[in-house]
């Protein structure tokens, strides 16, 4: 009995860079349409940094926690700045699968200057693209990820992204191995959570968990559960207000960087790479295709025990 091939071809994310792009003063259309935006969304009121959040209110994207960080932050640098800064959270204010985000923000931040605001309003493509606009820097703080489409999304509008070092948030800051190359996931190393690599895109601020829990249920019976602290969330919120407010050429390079490595032929993540990979992936199927025999032999044998291929500690 012939053992069976198994192909595996990986195909990241892709986001249409026609769709989320960097609006400038240039752009007059889109330029009005950004200043009509911030109007609505911040109540005519103008800030100096801006953090978004765009995902849904469920556990596992730890909403409060980047709620507690950003109350932090702003205790760090006083009322006076804070009162400049504020976080919006494109996303549902009660959600059973999450919690009570408006209890939160009345228990944790003080009116007079942390300011939250909570929008549950469903854009269109190109909405989204101004309220992207909107923002400074995009924050995706969730215990595990398989990706996270809003950090592709912000960094496709020249954004620096926050995020926990776990699942595919990782492939978004790509990290450097030691021989200076993108690091990919192997058996030795299956994650970069416990940070053994260091270096990453300019346009990265890579929070690092503090803890990590094994997690599950009947269908998924283990996943690792990568928690933040919500102190450190909040110091790299403080690095990115730091540069964007104190070296705004460097701020614009690091904007720059994000654009062009997410829309490069590198990262595959545009959807023009991701048709192709795709297109690639169905063809290579066709070309390996071995009809199904009308029966086979199955030897019944014993299932080896599974286990996990490296050290828990790697």
């Amino acid at each position: 009995m012939n053992k069976k091939e198994i192909y595996i071809k990986y195909v990241p994310h892709g986001i249409n860079e026609k769709h989320f792009y960097p609006i400038n003063e240039f752009m007059t259309d889109q330029f009005d349409a950004l200043k009509e935006m911030k109007k609505r969304v911040f109540s005519g009121k103008e800030y100096e940094f801006v953090l978004l959040y765009n995902a849904r209110n469920i556990r596992r994207k730890c909403a409060p926690d980047l709620i507690a960080a950003w109350s932090y932050f702003c205790d760090e640098i006083g009322p006076e700045n804070a009162s400049k800064c504020a976080l919006l959270m494109h996303t549902q204010a009660l959600d059973d699968n999450g919690t009570d985000l408006p209890a939160v923000v009345n228990l944790l931040c003080s009116e007079d200057y942390k300011n939250v605001i909570i929008n549950e309003d469903r854009l269109p493509t190109d909405q989204m693209n101004l309220l992207y606009n909107c923002c400074d820097a995009v924050a995706l703080i969730s215990s595990n990820e398989g990706w996270g489409l809003s950090l592709t999304e912000g960094m496709m509008c020249g954004k620096p992204i926050i995020a926990t070092v776990t699942g595919g948030m990782q492939d978004q800051m790509r990290f450097e191995d030691i021989n200076g190359n993108w690091f990919t996931p192997s058996k030795e190393i299956p994650s970069n959570h416990f940070g053994t690599y260091k270096r990453c895109g300019d346009w990265a601020f890579p929070v690092y968990p503090s803890n990590m829990s094994l997690v599950g249920s009947i269908p998924t019976p283990y996943i690792w559960d990568d928690r933040a602290d919500f102190r450190d969330i909040a110091n790299q919120i403080a690095h990115v207000w730091d540069i964007k407010l104190k070296n705004p050429q460097e701020y614009e390079q690091i904007c720059k960087a994000a654009r062009e490595w997410v829309t490069s032929d590198e990262s595959m993540m545009s959807a023009r790479w991701m048709a192709k990979n795709v297109i690639e992936g169905i063809n290579e199927t066709f070309d390996k295709w071995k009809p199904r025999a009308k029966f086979e032999f199955i030897k019944i044998e014993t299932l080896k025990q599974k286990s996990i291929p490296h050290p828990l500690v790697y």
